[in-house]
């Protein structure tokens, strides 16, 4: 009952991390979580544990937690290593999806959706389409990636990119923008060209790096609070 327990506040104080509701810097009392989920300290210790191990909290003298500050540096360092890690993923997922037609359909459908996106500009739920559009790019592109070092190393950095993904779009003409990128990876993955694949990842990782150094730089103006350790 306990891991139950510590299952639900751990996905809970996650993806409110992820979200932005918990802010970078702020504290976590172990007393409170358990007040606020009706739990012992056990599955709350639990959960920090995990979240630390994501790197997304530090845990403070085992009373509480503070969630990970956002800071300059971080976030240089966090897509300098993307550029790295997924440029060269692409490229490889490029050259499998041009001997293996199940691949390729993959991304066909995945640019399907993204054309229908792009065409529909009024939509209510236009944003919410394209996040999980994105996320099935992201997993599609791990799935296929033959090294499963790189495909795990990919993977274990998305935490950290996810809690940027509001400061990254937060302009609606970004969003626009990340669009005719996406369109442009799938695109390239489809026509088995690995390293117009690498360069189109390349672009949109310095694109939305810049986004979201350039809204961190200017209080107010992104949609998550960002403490600006390191700068």
């Amino acid at each position: 009952m306990a891991g139950n327990k510590g299952d639900q506040i751990y996905d809970q104080l996650r993806s409110d991390i992820l979200k932005g509701v918990l802010a970078p810097g702020s504290s976590l009392s172990a007393l409170g979580v358990a007040e606020r989920f009706s739990a012992s300290r056990t599955p709350v210790r639990q959960a920090f544990l995990r979240l630390e191990a994501d790197g997304l909290v530090s845990l403070i003298d085992r009373q509480g937690a503070r969630v990970a500050p956002i800071s300059l540096q971080g976030v240089r360092d966090l897509f300098e290593l993307r550029i790295l890690l997924e440029a060269h993923a692409a490229r490889v997922v490029a050259e499998s999806a041009a001997a293996d037609p199940g691949v390729r359909e993959r991304f066909v459908e995945l640019l399907a959706g993204f054309d229908a996106v792009a065409d529909d500009k009024d939509a209510a739920d236009r944003r919410d389409r394209f996040y999980e559009l994105a996320e099935a790019f992201d997993q599609a592109v791990i799935a296929t990636t033959r090294n499963r070092h790189l495909a795990r190393s990919i993977a274990e950095l998305r935490p950290h990119s996810a809690r940027l993904r509001m400061i990254a779009h937060s302009p609606v003409s970004r969003l626009d923008s990340s669009l005719v990128e996406h369109r442009a990876m799938c695109r390239a993955i489809i026509d088995g060209q690995g390293d117009a694949a690498a360069a189109a990842v390349t672009e949109h990782l310095v694109a939305t790096e810049r986004t979201i150094l350039e809204a961190v730089m200017s209080p107010g103006a992104s949609a998550v609070a960002v403490d600006l350790v390191g700068r």
